[in-house]
């Protein structure tokens, strides 16, 4: 391989061309996902599934009466993500009940992922149900040229894509004019009978589509299969709740979380989708912004909630860029911070050793810029793994030498704090981004300022954003798009910096700060993280009040270990501080319980916010 610095000469790789924001439509979806698999399809607030395989949609109508009603409209439609997972359910009421759509991704013994939708019908009447496939794409339209129904399947282009789990009832073609699925189904009379059998069409220009119809009587269950192309699935289908049990079993090494007003299964959403995006490396659908370096949000995200098989291999895919030219010295700041974001975990440190050259360049590039002690730490960890101690030991003569405060912005976004010279480009950061017209409408944004408000001098409340973004199956549009990997990992960042941040103190022992972002709204709420990953090992902390005082309970668990066994290196000493709520108290014991005293200066903040608005709120 050629020298990293001739490499870093060439021109990027050619990736995707980036699309105009006025050309993506604005529209909001969740994406479906699987470990091995990655995205495997995304499904619209209306409930149509978009598989990544192919450009097409897939529709489920329900036929009552003399009228069809699509499944995801109207006034009775409400959605959601069921336990924050990777499973959207979308209901469409009907008389006095519900007629239910509920889709995930599954394995199908190839690696490539299917999309499995159980139709359930909760109401007191009888329905069919129509899967109705046309050529459009979620955000480009799409091709079809041959449709036909097989048996049980529908074949698109001569490939499998829908797995009916009977023969239909009733089966139409058409040629698709842009409109809604109406202008086929009406080829269909609900009150006659039609002829099953093969049916097929052939669209010179790609606007065939197909319409399968199956009976969905009260009280009944059906499944259908989004097919990934293949002529025989290897593997059934796993059934929801085990699907269920293994997203969670993926996640009970996470922390939990309680703020004030966060929503409970919040965390578990933003924790499984960037789980399930961990094998898509590159542009995200309709992401016209993305640069490579910016996975890096990611790899980090994973890596502050532990979980570090997932950050590693997105770093592993970093690195390897970093050392191909394919990402600018411009962006080595977020290469950086993703290199001490990995360098406590086994894992991590495996790529280090890996990419050794590329971790020179880049956090000796961010050693010599940085003079935040919670980032330089890592970084020199970093390169103790990658190169030995006695590295580390010399790169430390260059920390902050170039020290640039613009830099501070992007480690501040990945959730390092702010050194002082740094505190006023971060200031201006958020301002720009808060006098935006979509600024408080930008899920990056919030996460940005969560985690830079629990660094500096900023109040922010991140609810109302929160909620206003979120929606029900609380996705978070980035570029006039829908699923974001990288704003849902920029939240999390800014979850995990409002609970606790690390630093060093001057006599070099480790300071664990709790709660560094609590605003004087929260007063009087309990708040409680479980099982956060920090240096001295995992820590679960709580406040709960008594009166204007909190009491505080905290416990550390076992310091990681290596793949050897070995326990990783803990400083000799360490602090936990609360020093947004009372900034006397300090301790060095791994568990105990105190009251701390009244938060007398958030008390002070709340009166003078409540006489208008206060001069540090970004809100």
């Amino acid at each position: 391989m050629r020298p990293l610095r001739q490499l870093l000469g060439r021109p990027p790789r050619n990736h995707d061309a980036p699309v105009a924001d006025s050309e993506i439509p604005q529209r909001s979806w969740n994406t479906l996902s699987t470990l091995q698999s990655g995205a495997v399809a995304d499904v619209d607030d209306a409930g149509v599934i978009y598989p990544r395989i192919r450009p097409v949609a897939i529709e489920v109508w329900f036929g009552y009466g003399d009228r069809w009603i699509r499944g995801g409209s109207g006034d009775g439609l409400r959605q959601t993500r069921l336990d924050g997972l990777p499973v959207i359910e979308t209901r469409q009421k009907l008389d006095d009940g519900d007629l239910v759509s509920t889709a995930w991704a599954d394995e199908s013994g190839g690696g490539s992922g299917r999309v499995v939708v159980e139709l359930s019908n909760e109401t007191n009447v009888s329905v069919v149900v129509a899967i109705v496939v046309r050529p459009t794409g979620l955000v480009a339209a799409g091709t079809m040229t041959t449709v036909r129904a097989v048996d049980s399947l529908i074949v698109v282009d001569k490939l499998p894509l829908v797995e009916l789990g009977r023969v239909p009832g009733a089966v139409v073609t058409a040629i698709d004019d842009g409109a809604d699925a109406t202008a086929i189904l009406d080829q269909l009379k609900l009150d006659e009978p039609t002829i099953s059998g093969e049916s097929e069409l052939v669209s010179a220009d790609g606007r065939a589509s197909i319409a399968a119809i199956i009976p969905l009587t009260r009280g009944n269950v059906r499944q259908i299969e989004v097919l990934d192309g293949r002529e025989e699935q290897t593997v059934a289908a796993a059934p929801l709740d085990t699907v269920q049990a293994g997203w969670k079993a993926h996640l009970r090494g996470a922390p939990d979380f309680e703020l004030p007003g966060w929503p409970k299964h919040l965390p578990a959403a933003l924790m499984s989708s960037l789980l399930g995006s961990t094998a898509s490396i590159g542009r995200p659908l309709g992401d016209s912004r993305w640069q490579p370096a910016d996975d890096s949000i990611r790899a980090v995200a994973l890596a502050r909630v532990g979980l570090d098989w997932a950050s590693a291999h997105i770093a592993d895919a970093l690195l390897a860029d970093v050392t191909e030219g394919h990402i600018e010295r411009d962006r080595w700041a977020a290469m950086a911070a993703v290199c001490g974001a990995i360098a406590g975990s086994p894992e991590g440190r495996e790529v280090l050793a890996r990419h050794g050259d590329a971790v020179a360049a880049v956090a000796g590039h961010g050693l010599s810029k940085a003079r935040t002690p919670n980032l330089v730490q890592p970084l020199l960890t970093a390169i103790a793994a990658a190169h030995g101690a006695d590295a580390a030991s010399d790169a430390a003569s260059i920390r902050g030498i170039m020290a640039n405060p613009e830099d501070g912005v992007v480690y501040a976004r990945h959730g390092y704090g702010v050194a002082p010279e740094s505190e006023a480009a971060v200031r201006a950061e958020l301002e720009r981004g808060a006098a935006k017209e979509n600024g408080k409408s930008d899920a990056e944004f919030v996460g940005f300022a969560m985690a830079a408000s629990a660094a500096t001098s900023f109040e922010y409340e991140p609810l109302v954003p929160l909620r206003s973004l979120a929606g029900s199956t609380w996705r978070w549009g980035r570029a006039g798009a829908g699923d974001s990997p990288h704003a849902r990992a920029a939240l999390l960042i800014g979850l995990v910096s409002l609970s606790a941040s690390e630093s060093q103190d001057e006599d070099g022992s480790l300071v664990i700060d709790v709660f560094p972002g609590t605003s004087s709204r929260w007063l009087g709420q309990n708040m409680s993280v479980t099982n956060l990953p920090t240096t001295a090992g995992p820590l679960s902390i709580a406040l709960r009040w008594h009166g204007e005082r909190a009491a505080i309970l905290w416990e550390f668990g076992s310091p990681n270990e290596d793949n050897e066994g070995q326990t990783l290196s803990v400083p000799s000493g360490f602090r936990l501080r609360c020093s947004r709520l009372d900034p006397a108290f300090a301790s060095s014991e791994r568990s105990g319980e105190t009251l701390l005293e009244v938060p007398t200066a958030l008390i002070a903040e709340r009166g003078s916010a409540s006489g208008g608005a206060s001069s540090r709120s970004l809100l």
